[in-house]
């Protein structure tokens, strides 16, 4: 009968060795799913607050940029203005010229 008992022991082991298995088993699954969603949750998060990021600073830029290119069109014809306004002096130029490039004076 002591064999009986040993083998019914053993049995109900097997049993309960087979459950936690299958609660093991059950955890992991679970635990890989909340891990998955967690990831997906963070590279949500992510991806929207680096669009809201680059939103701002891509309005920043443009801002800065028609601000600089307003000035560089300004500075631009205001020299334009000034050169226009200026007397050209022809054979005082070419003189020059024939300087700097024939050495002839």
């Amino acid at each position: 009968m002591a064999d009986n008992d040993e083998v019914s022991i053993i049995a109900h082991l097997l049993e309960v060795e087979k459950e936690a298995s299958k609660i093991i088993s059950g955890a992991n699954i679970k635990a890989d799913k909340e891990i998955s969603d967690a990831k997906i949750s963070a590279d949500a998060e992510f991806k929207k607050n680096y669009a809201e990021r680059a939103e701002v600073l891509e309005k920043d830029f443009q801002t800065k940029k028609a601000v600089i290119s307003s000035e560089h069109d300004k500075i631009l014809q205001d020299y334009k203005t000034s050169v226009a306004g200026m007397t050209q002096n022809k054979e005082a130029f070419a003189s020059v010229i024939e300087k700097e490039l024939f050495g002839q004076e």
